[in-house]
């Protein structure tokens, strides 16, 4: 079946920032971390990550979800303009995309997300630089600990 796109596809609204609690976050954050991690590691990235949520502006269409976070000077080595982050999440399992893969040891596929940096300035190449990767199962196995509902490709 062939899908006709219309305006309103389009059309964004901001909305509020989906954001979890405290406690949802640190067990998220502590079932991602190395094990050596103290609680206080862990909290300490839970509210950096809590700080990321205050700071983003998310826009939502009838298609796509977007969160947007200018990056703090920590988050990346530019020194000549400061990267926005977007992430991008499509609303709905009927379409087709074409992507840029970036090299297996550098690949980040943890979720049905897509992730852009952009800047009003020359472009500097930017991907991932660690590799994440969740099996489907993994990802099952999660979501039943912590009560999530996240999908894996």
């Amino acid at each position: 079946m062939t899908e006709i796109y219309t305006d309103e596809d389009f059309v964004f609204e901001i909305v509020p920032t989906p954001r979890q609690s405290d406690m949802k976050m640190f067990a998220l954050v502590k079932d991602a971390a190395p094990h050596d991690w103290t609680d206080e590691q862990v909290m300490d990235n839970v509210k950096a990550m809590q700080r990321e949520y205050d700071e983003t502006t998310t826009y939502l269409s009838p298609m796509f979800q977007v969160l947007r976070r200018v990056l703090w000077d920590e988050q990346h080595g530019f020194t000549e303009a400061t990267p926005t982050y977007l992430s991008i999440k499509r609303n709905g399992d009927h379409w087709e995309a074409v992507e840029l893969y970036p090299q297996e040891d550098r690949l980040v596929d943890t979720s049905n997300q897509y992730h852009l940096f952009a800047w009003e300035a020359v472009f500097p190449i930017y991907l991932f630089n660690a590799r994440e990767v969740w099996s489907k199962e993994e990802n099952e196995d999660r979501n039943q600990r912590l009560g999530m509902k996240t999908k894996q490709r």
